[in-house]
């Protein structure tokens, strides 16, 4: 005889499991979305490098002279006159700074093959010592590895030329939208959008926290192109009492090149000790040479710039030398020259925007407060004028 075991009826599905398949799926489907959308991004910076690089040199211009445009037009003076006499008084100086460096820098462009052989020269043994631990690590390499056919045909290498322009014609047309492009918006006061904007609407919202990101970020620029300046005119001043050959050239090259944060100082400092290792007999003035510049930055970077700028726009040391990798892979050196603004920009503007969203939220809630006490008084009012008792 056969017995039936009756089977328990499954248990109904839940629908809480369910909702949350649904959510991970939703998620997953969000952020595959936003990585398309990153990669396309990427794609389309990568392709349009010759339009938009010049636009934000020129945001980067604005940035960094809005401060003073703001000062004239307290002073009565009209926007489109402070504008102009601005970036007319910006071109002098760089034509100025230009016309003191081009001559020297020409001349140490000339004598860098002779400068080489003396460099190679003085750090010979230190190369063949190098030579001889290479040599050791690839005889222990090929012992340990088996024999592999090799290929001895050549391997044919596509060299393409990298740049943002590709002609004088190119550089000049390139240079001056840039400037008339800065010129327009130091002239349009885009700030009024913020000042007289409905803070309810969402444009005027924007406008808000574009002024003061603008401010913000006018105020950092020059507070950093002050320091920069100091460092320069430090090291101009330190070279040439160390008899270092053209220290002009070398308190600009600081000047610019601390603009971009570790890489730039950390290329000044070995551009000096090479060139200090040649035109001076041993390595002790190149030394000197080195060290100075090294207290130099050092004071500037750790003591002078924090006074100025402050702690408030702060950028994470690996998160600038991954947007300095980035912006070179990306464009090139123009895009190492832009990686920290672009930063510093990202930065300020989601910390207004997040200070934004609290103080909606803040604001909604004493409105809610606001009108709930309005609405007891006037219920209770209404009930103490008919004699009866006042309720909570």
């Amino acid at each position: 005889m056969t017995r039936h075991v009756s089977q328990p009826p499954a248990p109904p599905p839940d629908p809480d499991l369910r909702s949350r398949r649904v959510r991970v799926r939703a998620a997953w489907t969000q952020y595959s979305l936003w990585l398309i959308a990153g990669v396309a991004l990427v794609g389309v910076l990568k392709i349009a490098q010759q339009a938009i690089v010049p636009v934000l040199f020129a945001v980067f211009v604005t940035l960094l002279l809005s401060p003073a445009v703001e000062a004239l037009a307290r002073w009565r003076v009209p926007r489109v006159v402070a504008a102009t006499l601005l970036v007319v008084a910006l071109m002098a100086l760089v034509a100025a700074g230009l016309n003191a460096t081009w001559q020297p820098a020409r001349d140490w462009l000339e004598t860098a093959p002779a400068t080489m052989r003396k460099l190679e020269t003085k750090i010979r043994p230190l190369t063949r010592f190098i030579a001889k631990v290479e040599t050791v690590s690839t005889q222990a390499g090929r012992m340990a590895e088996p024999a592999s056919k090799s290929n001895d045909e050549p391997t044919s290498v596509a060299l393409e030329s990298k740049g943002l322009v590709e002609s004088t014609q190119d550089w000049v047309i390139t240079i001056a939208s840039m400037l008339f492009l800065a010129l327009f918006l130091l002239a349009t006061d885009l700030a009024n959008v913020g000042r007289n904007g409905n803070p309810d609407a969402p444009w005027g919202r924007f406008g808000q926290v574009f002024e003061r990101v603008r401010s913000e970020l006018g105020r950092y620029f020059a507070a950093v192109t002050f320091s920069n300046s100091i460092l320069g005119v430090g090291t101009a001043l330190t070279m040439a009492w160390l008899d270092m050959p053209n220290p002009l050239l070398w308190g600009v090259i600081a000047f610019l090149f601390n603009f971009i944060p570790y890489a730039g100082s950390a290329t000044t400092l070995t551009l000096l000790a090479v060139v200090a290792l040649v035109s001076f007999d041993g390595v002790g003035k190149a030394i000197s040479v080195a060290g100075t510049y090294l207290i130099l930055a050092t004071l500037e970077g750790q003591v002078l710039q924090p006074v100025l700028v402050g702690r408030r726009v702060d950028v994470s040391p690996p998160l600038v030398l991954l947007g300095l990798w980035f912006g070179g892979w990306l464009w090139g050196v123009a895009g190492v020259a832009l990686a920290t603004p672009i930063l510093v920009s990202a930065k300020v503007a989601m910390q207004e925007f997040s200070r934004s969203e609290r103080n909606a939220e803040a604001e909604e809630r004493a409105e809610t407060v606001r009108t709930r006490a309005a609405e007891w008084l006037r219920r209770n009012a209404s009930r103490h004028r008919r004699g009866r008792p006042m309720v909570p």
